[in-house]
């Protein structure tokens, strides 16, 4: 390969995964200099999001053991390497124990960790690279919303905590604090939410420059609202309707789509799954189904469902003996994926992307 030019050997190392890359930084200092210019890490993580034929991403389950599961190639009937265990990040760097409490937030491979003594981590499991925090002023143990998001006009992370709780005698005020990567400091600004209760306690999705939150209206007892906080500009944007009124909802990303899954009935009748293309003034949303809850093993406690490529439901079911379902709607078929869990069986998971983004 010494005797391609230079763009082509970039080019035809984006196609690879996280971990070749990293151990192709032995092979020599060339190789070592490009796998680790922050500039590539972006190529890479760009040539993710946008072929679709490159599945990177993962579901990290923080049981004991830790694992990264590849429900994408479950998704296809490939189980021999769906499921991997994975180390915790090093806590003798951190001066304290670790073990997930919270997943906080999740973008371009780097989550956002509460663990057991609430410290907040940020950690890339593919470079095995973590950072400790600052604490914020906010208690993380009070009604708050967290996200991880990315802001393309200073090439910055940030980490963003919204809470009521902390913020002013006025019912619409919610205080934010945010992290900047770059600057490695906490800063708080107001928020208004006129008419509109945040959900509480679970982290936002990243989609198009914005943290996603759920929220409902005052007046209504139902979630009924997509609650956008722009990452670039730090304030909150206007409110978007959900396609239906759920009793309970879920958010999620699928490639370049949002995903709301949503039941129905407090009694958990029926379940539907709409699928968003654009957020805004061109919102339209897709329903994908509606299936009786029952189908998707809902009497068990669940944190998190997510749309895979094929189109099937993958459900994180915490405590239940198959842990992992991916059911298909259009077959109504179900194949089960067992995790090995020493530990508490209501464990957090979050999704995340391999990358090479540090986080120095």
């Amino acid at each position: 390969m010494s005797k391609l030019p230079q763009e082509i050997i970039v080019d035809i190392l984006t196609y690879l995964p996280a971990k070749s890359l990293i151990k192709f930084k032995c092979v020599c200092r060339s190789w070592r200099s490009l796998i680790s210019d922050p500039q590539f890490a972006k190529l890479h993580l760009k040539r993710a999001h946008e072929d679709e034929n490159i599945n990177r991403q993962r579901l990290l389950i923080a049981a004991d053991p830790l694992y990264s599961v590849d429900f994408e190639a479950a998704s296809d009937g490939d189980n021999g390497n769906t499921l991997v265990k994975l180390s915790y990040p090093n806590a003798e760097s951190h001066n304290d124990s670790f073990a997930v409490g919270l997943f906080l937030g999740s973008c371009d491979g780097i989550v956002c960790i509460l663990n057991e003594v609430d410290s907040v981590v940020l950690w890339n499991p593919s470079t095995r690279e973590s950072k400790k925090l600052s604490g914020p002023t906010s208690s993380l143990h009070k009604d708050f919303s967290t996200g991880l998001g990315y802001d393309s006009s200073t090439d910055d992370y940030k980490m963003v905590i919204a809470s009521s709780a902390t913020a002013s005698t006025r019912s619409d005020q919610i205080m934010v604090e945010v992290f900047t990567l770059k600057t490695n400091t906490w800063r708080t600004v107001q928020g208004s939410l006129p008419g509109i209760t945040l959900g509480s306690n679970y982290y936002g999705e990243f989609w198009n420059g914005a943290l996603l939150w759920l929220g409902k209206r005052d007046a209504a007892h139902h979630l009924d609202v997509i609650v956008p906080f722009d990452i670039e500009k730090e304030k909150f944007m206007e409110a978007e309707p959900l396609p239906n009124h759920f009793y309970t909802a879920v958010l999620s990303i699928s490639g370049n789509c949002l995903c709301v899954f949503g039941e129905l009935q407090p009694s958990g009748s029926y379940f539907e799954a709409w699928l968003a293309s654009e957020y805004g003034v061109k919102t339209t949303w897709r329903r994908l189904f509606v299936v009786p809850a029952d189908k998707l093993c809902l009497d068990c406690y669940s944190s998190g469902m997510w749309l895979t490529k094929k189109g099937e439901v993958l459900l994180d079911n915490h405590g239940c003996p198959g842990i992992l379902t991916l059911y298909n709607p259009v077959e109504d078929a179900k194949k089960l994926l067992k995790v090995e869990n020493d530990g508490d069986p209501f464990y957090e998971s979050a999704i995340y992307t391999e990358s090479l983004v540090s986080l120095c």
